[in-house]
């Protein structure tokens, strides 16, 4: 009889010595999801700071390239280009062509394959040719932390004067959207030539950060779109702070907006910029050369 205990025995012995496995608790799983949710609270803001450091850097870049691109194409013409074409050629065209700055440099921002396609003696978005390119997208063009998506998106403009409102602003009237360098060229209006920059081309902005300013399904012939690079891109400043309700220059960024003298260099404009030197630096010869040095500090 005992051969045939011993086994049972020793069964039940290995079953005591064996572990035993054990599940999480209720509370246990809770207290591990709060300790996560906690640690993700605190590194997804330095996630996402990180990740607008890089985008901010980006940003600047395509300022400097689209600055540089418009200085190069100054300095083989010997003028700025028109803020956009708005010289009736003939009954075909009353308004012009409509081409902007940013249409025009295009080669200058190693983008020749884009230009090629377009013939710029016909309305920007003329059937046959301009109207496909005219929709392209231009990574140069486009602030990485733009929001909102839309077809040929410009989010940089072109600074064609001050049109500020504002107690103790100099207040210039109609001239306001022509006071500065990247206007509409009319009957009345020639492109800005360097010498005329009397204020001086470091001390006058050229282009700055208007993110985000049309939509997907905006109208190509609604006249206050100037959210395309293929199609005016140019406007007066008209708000007395950057990143405000109405303001021109704006960006999705905190603090204030990129922007490019017109000597090439780039400075983040602060949304806390006095309305004043605002104004003088949107402006090519109001006299206040001075002032401009303030606007990045």
């Amino acid at each position: 009889m005992i051969p045939a205990i011993e086994p049972i025995r020793s069964r039940r012995l290995g079953e005591r010595l064996a572990p035993r496995r054990r599940a999480f608790s209720l509370v246990e799983m809770l207290a591990v999801i709060a300790i996560v949710s906690t640690l993700v609270g605190l590194v997804l803001p330095t996630v996402q700071r990180v990740r607008e450091s890089a985008r901010m850097v980006t940003c600047g870049t395509n300022v400097r390239e689209t600055a540089l691109g418009v200085c190069s194409y100054e300095s083989a013409r010997r003028s700025f280009p028109a803020g956009y074409d708005a010289t009736p050629h003939d009954p075909n065209l009353p308004e012009g062509t409509q081409h902007a700055w940013s249409s025009v440099i295009l080669p200058s921002i190693d983008e020749q394959g884009l230009a090629s396609q377009i013939n710029y003696a016909n309305r920007w978005d003329a059937p046959g040719g301009n109207d496909v390119a005219s929709d392209q997208a231009v990574a140069t063009y486009a602030c990485p932390s733009g929001i909102v998506p839309s077809v040929g998106k410009a989010d940089y403009g072109g600074i064609a004067g001050s049109w500020i409102f504002e107690e103790g602003v100099p207040f210039p009237g109609p001239a306001g959207f022509f006071n500065g360098i990247l206007f509409a060229v009319d009957d009345d209006h020639r492109p800005a030539r360097a010498a005329a920059v009397t204020d001086g081309l470091s001390q006058t902005l050229l282009i700055a950060e208007a993110v985000d300013r049309s939509t997907a399904d905006e109208s190509p012939d609604d006249p206050h779109a100037t959210g395309r690079w293929a199609r005016i891109n140019c406007f007066a400043q008209s708000a007395a702070f950057i990143n405000t309700r109405g303001s021109d220059i704006a960006s999705n960024h905190v603090g204030g907006a990129q922007a490019a003298f017109a000597d090439g260099r780039v400075t983040f404009l602060t949304d806390i910029t006095d309305p004043r030197v605002l104004a003088a630096i949107c402006t090519r010869n109001g006299g206040e050369a001075s002032a401009s040095s303030r606007a990045d500090k």
